[in-house]
């Protein structure tokens, strides 16, 4: 219980009780610090695509996926019953889950280029994961860094190797020089970034090779004095350029891109003051230079002065909590789920009997408009909150339980080792 209500007063409001009771101190950060980056309005304009094209709308299908698989076209694989490792949890069939590791509260997941998983924990710490027979399960877990208080995102640069990781007002670059799995150097790369209520959030590299990252607000509702706040911002590695790409959300939880388009999407959570019915979770495509909404917009805009915001692609429970999300590429999934979205729906300490799980989200492009339809893929058993949540190397959907310790995969039949 006592690590549910530590996640429940940082996620949904009450961080700076939470830290004042263990004897921290927890402010709004001020300007950047001497030394630190400026910021700059990012400049509305087509995000680069992973293309020589950048399309106005995604290259999609004209019209949404099949929900489920045809046996016809793809035989189902047969999984045992010991191939489901979370008693409870309701899958397609064909499809297994199987835990891949134990980890103190995880917060966020990628993958190295050695194909190891790098697994953050709210305990401030960074392990390295490998599976080494290919069984699902890691059969060694080591220390790669300490120190960061609240860490919320990992990132691996897609060509040097080199880790990014963003905790509470800052991002910092680790490099493992003398590749023995654990880091030897660790700098903020840039600081003085805002936070109070929510903070940085997950970040990832784009097909522009900026680092793009999610800046949750300083409040449940209000107007930021920083502008940086409630915004997903890039940042440039190499030159310590920062720019703000898209305002107006409260908390964009995570981000990803489309993998045949190059577009950017984000998950949102929204303000706690409405009831227990409102507002909505969100699945918003970012827009360069868009406004979305936050704090007086929500649930489609329909209020007074939200016409010139982003409407939301797609919709979750309200005070669901949808996290992290990335897209299926063309792998060991049958192909009816290549390019959608899943999403990890982590629940509610506020609003009782919200169903926790993973949701796929399909989309497709009808004129120039896309429409989304979210469903439940995975369904998971009370007091299963799922907040990370990557595909590896494999193929296979890793997501991480926070309030049940433990990283579980998820794939389609059995890891290689176990067919």
């Amino acid at each position: 219980m006592r690590k549910a209500v530590v996640f429940w007063v940082r996620k949904m409001g009450w961080l700076p009780v939470a830290l004042m009771l263990a004897g921290l101190a927890v402010a709004c950060s001020g300007p950047p610090t001497a030394g630190s980056p400026t910021s700059t309005t990012f400049q509305p304009q087509a995000l680069p695509a992973a293309t020589d094209t950048e399309p106005t709308a995604p290259d999609l299908p004209a019209t949404p996926t099949p929900t489920s698989p045809d046996p016809a076209q793809t035989p189902l694989p047969t999984v045992p019953g010991s191939a489901s490792e979370l008693p409870g949890a309701q899958l397609p069939p064909g499809f297994s889950i199987l835990k891949f590791a134990e980890l103190d509260r995880p917060t966020a997941l990628a993958f190295d280029p050695m194909g190891r998983m790098l697994a953050a924990s709210l305990d401030g710490r960074i392990y390295l994961l490998e599976d080494l027979d290919s069984d699902g399960h890691a059969e060694t877990s080591r220390l790669f860094a300490s120190g960061f208080p609240t860490p919320l995102g990992v990132a691996v640069h897609p060509e040097n190797g080199e880790v990014f990781i963003s905790y509470q007002g800052a991002i910092a670059r680790l490099r493992d020089r003398d590749g023995d799995g654990s880091a030897d150097e660790s700098a903020d790369l840039f600081a003085g970034l805002p936070f109070g209520r929510h903070q940085n959030n997950n970040l990832k590299f784009g097909p522009d090779g900026w680092l793009y990252m999610g800046v949750g607000s300083t409040c449940d509702v209000c107007f930021e004095a920083d502008a940086r706040s409630a915004t997903i911002m890039r940042f440039q590695v190499e030159t310590l350029q920062t720019e703000v790409v898209a305002t107006g959300l409260r908390n964009p939880f995570d981000l990803a891109f489309h993998p045949r388009t190059g577009d950017l999407f984000a998950t949102e959570n929204g303000r706690d003051d409405l009831g227990m019915e409102a507002p909505l979770e969100e699945l918003n495509r970012i827009v360069p230079g868009g406004n979305y909404g936050f704090p007086g917009c929500w649930d489609g805009h329909d209020q007074s002065g939200c016409a010139e915001s982003q409407a939301p692609l797609a919709f979750f429970e309200s005070h669901s909590s949808a996290n992290g999300i990335d897209f299926n590429r063309a792998g060991p999934f049958p192909p009816l789920y290549h390019g959608d979205a899943f999403v990890a729906i982590f629940g509610s300490f506020l609003k009782p009997g919200v169903q926790t799980g993973i949701q796929r989200v399909v989309l497709a492009q009808e004129g120039e408009s896309i429409i989304a339809e979210p469903e439940w893929f995975a369904r998971f058993p009370p007091g299963v909150m799922p907040l990370p949540l990557v595909f590896g190397p494999d193929g296979a959907l890793y997501v991480g339980d926070h309030t049940g310790d433990a990283v579980y995969r998820i794939s389609y039949g059995l890891p290689e080792a176990r067919r």
